[in-house]
């Protein structure tokens, strides 16, 4: 079965574009899959299942035929976001979940007794100054500085130079930070745009003069870098430093993933090309696109054929595992939901993958997770995971 094709469907049902016989298909292949069960099968088998079971479908319908059948109500049903979750290595389990409502920047979800929101769009900026200003409460002109104009507005902020381009403006530096729970859009001076993971800050001028632009990362940040150009026509380098590496990019779209509570940092390659350094090491590694540098101890691996819907996932509004384990999980939920995680219980080798939207409460998504032998106890801001 082809995996973007079937991620389009599902797309077109969960925004309520999908046709009669593509929601009978979805609907359908859930409910026929649920009763064959898959918990012994390997994953060749389970595959098998799956192809084989996509093939009768799609042979007996009919365009324009709505096969009734009653639906079974999952555990919140209705219009869906679906999960994908492995156990170990092999028994994979699709459930439908409520896909809810985008929320406003000013609104959160409601929520139970004992239960968390999604993340939302807030950051803090800290001016040349000192200053610091809430960008979730501030719309509009926000700040001059050094021949630039700052400007907030639905969830992003962005530099644009006032008066004469030409004039030489000082250099000062803004910080963007994003707390747990928050993320943020920006458009640097040069017209690069940058998302902001949660958890995440950048450090950047208010204007690029020299030979070259460099901003500092720290957390998890997505980059579409603009060309631009010296007096002598060749293309202004772009730098993002994390604490131990130096990513110079080549007019590029690209991922860094650079959390300090993670053993590795990622940096994946959309379009054009980057070049990947440890600071202090003079030999670095080019990446072309669909591959990822990993980089642990001074050493860098690179990947080739990453999976970038799983990379872009944060970006994108879901979240994605591959084999993953537990603890990477967590460390995930802890930031987007601000949540402290303990635990009771050692972990163990299973790994999980899954695709589910970041928009949901954290009880509906801890309830997936404790369908599959994950439990837990939530205290206020403090997640324990327990046996």
């Amino acid at each position: 079965m082809d995996k973007i094709a079937f991620h389009r469907m599902l797309d077109k049902y969960q925004d309520g574009t999908a046709t009669p016989a593509e929601k009978t298909l979805i609907e359908e292949y859930y409910r026929r899959l649920e009763l064959a069960g898959t918990t012994d099968l390997s994953a060749e088998e389970e595959i098998a299942l799956r192809q084989e079971m996509y093939k009768k479908i799609t042979a007996s319908m009919e365009d324009t035929v709505v096969v009734p059948f009653k639906r079974k109500n999952y555990s919140l049903a209705a219009a869906a976001a679906v999960l994908l979750l492995a156990i170990g290595t092999g028994s994979y389990f699709w459930l439908f979940k409520k896909q809810p409502q985008q929320l406003p920047n000013n609104e959160t979800a409601k929520t139970k007794p004992h239960d968390l929101p999604p993340g939302r769009d807030a950051a803090t900026l800290t001016l040349a100054d000192g200053r610091t200003i809430l960008l979730d409460s501030a719309n509009g002109t926000i700040s001059q500085q050094g021949g630039t104009t700052v400007i907030n507005l639905n969830g992003q902020v962005s530099y644009a130079r006032a008066g004469n381009k030409n004039e030489q403006a000082a250099v000062v530096y803004n910080t963007i930070t994003t707390a747990r729970g928050n993320q943020y859009q920006l458009i640097l001076p040069d017209g690069s745009k940058v998302w902001l993971n949660s958890a995440s800050s950048l450090r950047f001028p208010t204007t690029f003069t020299g030979e070259r632009r460099e901003v500092e990362l720290d957390g998890e940040g997505y980059f579409e870098v603009a060309t631009l150009r010296l007096p002598s026509g060749q293309k202004m380098p772009f730098h993002v430093k994390t604490s131990t590496q130096d990513i110079e990019v080549l007019g590029t779209h690209f991922n860094v993933n650079a959390y300090k509570d993670e053993e590795t940092i990622k940096t994946t390659l959309l379009e054009g090309k980057v070049k990947v350094g440890s600071i202090g090491n003079e030999n670095a590694t080019i990446l072309n696109p669909g591959q990822q540098a990993v980089a642990a101890n001074n050493a860098i691996k690179v990947t080739d054929n990453v999976d970038i819907d799983q990379v872009m996932a944060w970006k994108n509004g879901w979240f994605e595992f591959d084999n993953t384990d537990i603890k990477t999980i967590m460390r995930q939920i802890s930031r987007w939901y601000d949540v402290e995680i303990r635990y009771e219980v050692k972990t163990n080798n299973e790994t999980y993958g899954g695709r589910i939207s970041r928009n949901l409460n954290l009880s509906n998504i801890l309830k997936m997770l404790e369908s599959y032998g994950v439990h837990y106890r939530l205290e206020n801001k403090i997640l324990t995971v327990v046996k």
